[in-house]
């Protein structure tokens, strides 16, 4: 029997029992020794494929020996099982409880000397697997991380690094520099994220956040990870992810967010991003009564007119010039929209009605003291515009923007370049 398997010390022996262990140890190197009793050991010749034989023992000690091969599940040899029976003739009682005491403890040594072995393949199998892993996303602009969460210590890969633009030995493992580089807006809902994965809430941790480049600019990183190692309380000590470079991904989605809510002529917000404006304006208005918000319809006087004299080119060039002009007019907060053909919308916030008449005749007034220059033409414009405001018990954003169309129809009828109320 193995002495010193898991530091467990053999219970006391009688010299020869000693005497046999050491000496099958000592000729046969074996991983485990175990004493049998003779007729347990022909029972186990039927059953193992092996060649009894016999060692220089005490002729006064009749004994028979199996040698055993020490085989894991997945059929990995890992040392040998030396299988010694002892004739129970001449044996007293106390040695034959002896003897069952030292099989025992030789089993137990078995046990776990398999249990080691089979932890050890897997140790190998995840490392082989890891390996694998690393290998096959070394070049698709992926980085791995593996965190020791019970010392705040993250290792990267150095493919995470290159995509921040660091050498392999430029980062420190310290979790506190990590947070340092995280954008401050994305900080808590990372940590919020990873805290509620930490705590078993989520299946998995998923984030896109930024990140501070070596250059000092920022990167979209999409960060993908799973504790892979809790403790007996369950308490998260080891964490494994990947990281994406999502830049791109998200510069193109700004741009889609952009042709879904601008129009792409004036550069203005289209209908629906004006109307989603408004509703949050109604919104408001409706929190705070005191406060009121203007809507302001406008409407480029004989626009057909400059179609069909200059064609649609110069059209074009009109509402551009127009919507240049109410862009430069409007205050932080304030959004105008081209509703459609020469129609176009303002929201002022925290306006009413009389202030909003002073910025609809500042308007007209910026509109005809720059004429649109075509060439070495010179083409005055005029608009006609409808006010109203955004009421607490308006049943949706739509109905300020009627009365404010009302008005400006009422505009037209009255002779154009007006402004109204409704």
């Amino acid at each position: 029997m193995t002495p010193d398997v898991q530091g467990i010390a053999p219970p006391p022996m009688n010299d020869r029992f000693s005497g046999l262990t050491r000496l099958a140890q000592h000729y046969f190197a074996a991983s485990s020794v175990l004493l049998v009793e003779q007729d347990e050991l022909r029972e186990s010749l039927r059953a193992c494929s092996g060649v009894p034989c016999a060692l220089p023992l005490d002729p006064g000690l009749e004994a028979g020996l199996l040698r055993h091969p020490l085989i894991t599940d997945s059929g990995r040899q890992v040392g040998e099982l030396i299988l010694i029976g002892v004739s129970r003739q001449g044996l007293a009682e106390t040695d034959v409880c002896l003897l069952t005491d030292v099989a025992q403890l030789a089993l137990d040594a078995l046990q776990h000397a398999r249990n080691e072995a089979r932890l050890q393949e897997e140790v190998e199998r995840m490392r082989e697997s890891e390996g694998r892993m690393a290998l096959a996303i070394a070049n698709t602009g992926t980085g791995v991380w593996d965190r020791n969460i019970l010392t705040d210590e993250v290792h990267y890969s150095a493919g995470w690094k290159a995509i921040l633009g660091y050498e392999h030995d430029e980062l420190t493992s310290k979790i506190s520099d990590a947070y340092q580089r995280l954008h401050p807006d994305d900080l808590g809902s990372v940590k919020a994220a990873m805290e509620a994965h930490f705590r078993g809430e989520t299946s998995s941790y998923d984030v896109e956040h930024r990140v501070r480049c070596k250059d000092g600019n920022y990167k979209w990183l999409n960060s993908c990870g799973k504790v892979v190692d809790r403790g007996p309380d369950g308490e998260a000590r080891r964490m494994i992810g990947t990281t994406t470079d999502i830049t791109e991904r998200k510069r193109l989605e700004a741009e889609l967010q952009g042709l879904a809510t601008i129009d792409h002529l004036t550069q203005l917000p289209n209908r629906r991003h004006f109307m989603q404006q408004l509703d949050a304006g109604l919104s408001w208005a409706q929190r705070s009564p005191a406060r009121q918000c203007a809507v302001l319809m406008c409407d480029l006087d004989h626009f057909k007119a400059i179609n069909d004299q200059w064609g649609h080119a110069v059209g074009d060039l009109a509402l551009q010039h127009f919507a240049s002009i109410v862009r430069a007019q409007l205050r932080k907060g304030d959004t105008a929209g081209r509703i459609g053909g020469e129609e176009f919308a303002l929201l002022l916030n925290d306006t009413d009605s009389r202030k909003a008449r002073l910025f609809a005749t500042r308007l007209q007034a910026r509109l005809a003291e720059y004429p649109l220059i075509h060439g070495l033409n010179s083409l005055s414009m005029t608009v006609s515009i409808g006010i109203s405001t955004l009421r607490p018990n308006d049943a949706g954003a739509d109905a300020g923007l009627f009365r404010s169309d009302q008005a400006l129809y009422l505009a037209k009828q009255n002779g154009r370049n007006r402004v109204e109320e409704g």
